[in-house]
């Protein structure tokens, strides 16, 4: 968020400072604008708003630090006509929804289910029934484009049951060259499978092809799909048969897998499940599969989810002496081909759901090796002398920081009260007073406190305030009766920052800046009262 708003921030000073008056260091409040100040248009505020969160006062209140209005009526406007489009979108969306599914209908009425092949293999020939574009039925397309598919047969499998769909290439029967690349495949109706991808060849309908799946992007879904079930059961059996699955998401990089629970799984619990899977994984248990009815499935001691749709036959998967559920996805044949498994997060997703995230195979391993890297680095700039001293160098480290703040608080302690500053209170002109003072506090929060605190004890006009470190800070106020005089306090953070080669900006009333060079702290607090003595010096 803070990457975002400093983006806006710098949009909106670009689009601010062609409008700028000459006088724009005064800062003055928005109500204090004279009626021919310089306006920002309403679409530029209503884009970073849009573009970058930034509300609408605080545009406002920005820009009359440059000396310019804001377009209210202008931004209200093209907030207006976003909210229309937003609607209208939504109802022509719904629209085309409707209308495409009576077209997946009516391709499944008059020529019957696709047959998928894909338990058994991932090419395959097939022949075209039906060519789309952009919701419209067509006997033939040539060229680039995006475009939809239906074959008679396909290997290829379709989004369902928390599997993602496959990707691949639709050939020249026999092999030849490609005519359609497959980013993905879903089921819109029950009974027709889709892949919807860029056509660049020729497809008309009754042709030939040869549907060819990613296999390696199959096969690492496969692994996670049947680690998604040895998930299940070994979470089950570690925290309890109520932590049955809500839902699951899988990819060929990871899997996701979502259950109630009305706590966090502890890390010990997660080992445990960790070395379950592991187990049944190097034991290499058969993995199979059949077709049943849904009450023989549940007399088989089948898993069914009851908030899912089945049909009359249903297909179940079992993990040899292990798990046994109702599912359609594809599936290793043995659990040793899943590999490596890595349970990778656990969190809350909601009132009483949490959710999983692991990795198999490939996927798993790289994990390790990246987290071992991560742990090789992390010695280095430890100071350790190898990664099994990890442990104690970090240690080590955190008893020097420790005692490194027991000095800072106890630096801290000799910063006098607020009060006792009054003889740095001093007059700069024009009835106007300014106070300066810079100390190793323990936080800008601390130093912000001091700030308002010694403001209110000594009632100076200016109150200027720095924080020594080796990020050092500022934090200026301006009273009422300054602010009136034409003083600002974020113009006089933005003046001086540069000294301490920072960034920074505020209100009239109060400014806050941030920089990396400590030794321009004293520097920046000088040219803060230099530049309020100029300020207030009568014109020559």
């Amino acid at each position: 968020f803070a990457r975002t708003l400093d983006a806006g921030t710098a949009q909106l000073e670009e689009a601010l400072k062609p409008l700028a008056t000459a006088d724009r260091l005064v800062g003055r409040s928005p109500e204090e604008l004279p009626p021919d100040a310089s306006v920002l248009p309403g679409d530029v505020a209503f884009k970073l708003h849009d573009t970058y969160g930034f509300p609408i006062d605080l545009t406002i209140e920005l820009a009359a630090e440059y000396g310019v209005t804001v377009d209210r009526t202008g931004f209200d406007r093209a907030l207006a006509e976003q909210r229309e489009r937003s609607r209208r979108g939504r109802k022509v969306e719904l629209s085309r929804q409707a209308r495409e599914t009576g077209l997946y209908e009516s391709i499944l009425h008059a020529r019957g289910e696709t047959k998928f092949l894909g338990y058994e293999t991932t090419s395959a020939e097939g022949r075209v029934v039906a060519v789309l574009r952009d919701g419209l039925e067509f006997d033939e397309l040539t060229g680039q484009g995006e475009a939809e598919i239906i074959l008679d047969q396909t290997p290829f499998y379709a989004e369902g049951g928390g599997q993602i769909g496959d990707k691949g290439e639709l050939r020249e029967a026999g092999g030849g060259s490609s005519l359609f690349t497959v980013r993905d495949t879903q089921r819109p109706v029950p009974g027709l499978i889709v892949h919807r991808g860029l056509l660049h060849g020729r497809l008309r309908v009754a042709e030939a092809v040869s549907a060819e799946v990613d296999s390696d992007r199959r096969e690492r879904t496969m692994r996670n799909h049947t680690g998604t079930h040895l998930l299940h059961r070994a979470l089950r059996n570690v925290v309890g048969e109520r932590a049955r699955q809500a839902g699951s998401l899988v990819t060929p990089d990871y899997l996701r897998f979502d259950f109630p629970l009305d706590r966090a799984v502890t890390n010990q619990e997660l080992r445990e499940i960790e070395s379950e899977v592991r187990r049944i994984v190097r034991e290499d248990r058969a993995v199979t599969w059949s077709y049943m009815s849904m009450p023989e499935a549940i007399d088989a001691g089948a898993d069914a989810f009851f908030d899912e749709k089945y049909g009359e036959q249903v297909r179940t998967v079992r993990v040899e002496g292990y798990s046994h559920e109702l599912c359609g996805g594809t599936h290793v044949r043995a659990t040793g081909q899943i590999g490596g498994f890595l349970i990778t997060g656990e969190r809350s997703i909601g009132s009483g759901m949490r959710r999983i995230e692991a990795l198999t195979g490939d996927g798993a391993d790289a994990h390790v090796d990246e987290r071992l890297r991560l742990l090789e680095i992390t010695a280095r700039v430890a100071g350790a002398q190898s990664v099994e001293s990890v442990p104690d160098r970090v240690a080590a480290l955190q008893e020097e920081l420790r005692e490194a703040r027991r000095r800072l608080r106890a630096g801290a302690g000799s910063i006098p009260k607020p009060g006792q500053l009054a003889d740095r209170v001093t007059e700069v002109g024009a009835g106007v007073t300014l106070l300066t003072f810079a100390a190793p506090f323990e936080s800008a929060d601390a130093m912000k406190a001091f700030a308002k605190d010694a403001s209110a004890a000594l009632h100076p006009s200016v109150t200027a305030v720095g924080l020594d470190a080796d990020e050092p800070q500022i934090f200026v106020t301006v009273d009422a009766a300054g602010v009136k005089r034409g003083l600002s306090a974020g113009a006089l953070v933005q003046g001086v920052v540069g000294r301490i080669q920072g960034k920074g900006g505020g209100r009239p009333e109060m400014a806050q800046g941030r920089g990396t060079r400590r030794e321009g702290l004293p520097e920046a607090l000088a040219a803060i009262e230099s530049a309020v003595r100029a300020r207030l010096q009568p014109p020559a």
